[in-house]
């Protein structure tokens, strides 16, 4: 299972098969006044997640684009893999996490 948190905190779960966004509230947003919109779970192609992974595990080999604490606008990619969790913290400017956002975000929305 794949874990994503996008720079304003909004989840994206992805799995074989299944996306789930959960967006961040205001009552939870930095600002009190962001809203990351509806919740909305959506299926995935096998073709559409093989491209989620191939972007997600260009972010994580790119070591660059990593940093060590969570700032605002940062990624957090978080794998689990049976017992463990792997995550990394992706720079707000990399392209990765700019990639990452894009494809997700154009998913989601259809």
């Amino acid at each position: 299972m794949i874990n994503y948190s996008d720079g304003n905190g909004n989840q994206y779960i992805i799995e074989q098969g299944t996306i789930e966004y959960n967006p961040v509230k205001p009552k939870f947003s930095s600002s009190g006044i962001y809203n990351g919109g509806e919740h909305r779970k959506r299926k995935l192609t096998s073709h559409q997640y093989d491209e989620i992974a191939s972007i997600i595990k260009e972010a994580i080999t790119n070591k660059p684009s990593h940093i060590k604490n969570r700032v605002k606008m940062s990624g957090v990619i978080s794998i689990q893999e049976e017992i463990t969790v792997r995550s990394f913290i992706l720079n707000p400017k990399s392209e990765e996490l700019k990639k990452i956002d894009k494809i997700l975000q154009e998913i989601i929305k259809k």
